[in-house]
C-alpha cells in the first residue's frame, strides 16, 4: 500500500508532461483483468437498531466463516472484509459466478440450521482494475460490482454485467433474467442469475 500511495502522491504532484509516464508505471505495477465480486449483507441498519451491534457482529462473523472457504475453493482471492461486506476477485468470471451461487446455497442451508437467517446480495463485474493484494482494489468494475451488490440486488439475488456474460457462453448450468437499469446516471443491461433447473 505504501508503494501505491507514494505513486499516487507522485502522480498528484507531477507536471502534465510527466503524468502519462507515471500513470503507465501504476498500471504496469497494479492493473490486472479480474472478475470482482461484491457481497453485502441485508438488514444491517434495522438489525442493529433493533438488537444492538453485538448480535449483528456475530452475523458478520458467520458470513465471513461461510464465504471465505467458498471464495478460495473457486480459485478466488479475498481482497477484504469491510463492515458487513466481502470483496473478492477471480481470474475467471464464470468462477466468480459459481462462487456467488454457492454462497447463496450455503447461506440458505445454514439459515435452516441456525437463527437468525443469513441474507446476502451480490454483484459481479469484470474488467481491468488496480489490485493491491489483500488490501483493496479500484476501478470501474469494482464500482459497478458494489453498486449491484449493495444498492441494486435484493436479498438472495446475484446480479452480473454483460462483461461477465461473455464468460458464461455455452454454460448451461445458469439461468439468466435480463434487467435494464439506471445506476448513478448510467444506463445498463444486467442479469439476475440463478442455477438452471435440473
Amino acid at each position: 500500500m505504501n508503494t501505491f500511495s507514494a505513486l499516487i502522491d507522485t502522480l498528484l504532484a507531477a507536471s502534465p508532461v510527466r503524468r502519462s509516464a507515471i500513470e503507465q508505471v501504476i498500471r504496469e505495477t497494479f492493473e490486472r483483468p479480474k472478475a470482482v465480486l461484491a457481497l453485502d449483507m441485508s438488514g444491517f441498519s434495522l438489525s442493529v437498531r433493533r438488537e444492538g451491534i453485538l448480535p449483528y457482529l456475530c452475523q458478520i462473523r458467520r458470513m465471513q466463516k461461510l464465504t471465505l472457504p467458498i471464495v478460495l475453493s473457486f480459485g478466488g482471492e479475498l481482497v477484504k472484509f469491510e463492515a458487513d461486506n466481502l470483496l473478492a476477485v477471480f481470474e475467471d468470471a464464470a468462477q466468480a459466478t459459481e462462487a456467488a451461487l454457492a454462497m447463496m446455497d450455503a447461506a440458505a442451508v445454514e439459515s435452516i440450521a441456525k437463527e437468525p437467517p443469513l441474507a446476502f446480495s451480490i454483484g459481479i463485474d469484470y474488467g481491468d482494475i488496480l489490485l493491491l493484494d489483500r488490501v483493496d482494489c479500484f476501478g470501474d468494475a469494482v464500482n459497478l460490482a458494489h453498486k449491484l451488490g449493495e444498492d441494486t440486488a435484493l436479498p438472495g439475488e446475484v446480479l452480473i454485467t454483460a462483461e461477465v456474460i461473455k464468460f458464461l457462453e455455452g454454460k448451461s448450468q445458469f439461468r439468466l433474467h435480463q434487467m435494464d437499469l439506471a445506476i448513478s446516471g448510467l444506463e445498463l443491461v444486467v442479469y439476475r442469475i440463478t442455477h438452471a433447473d435440473p
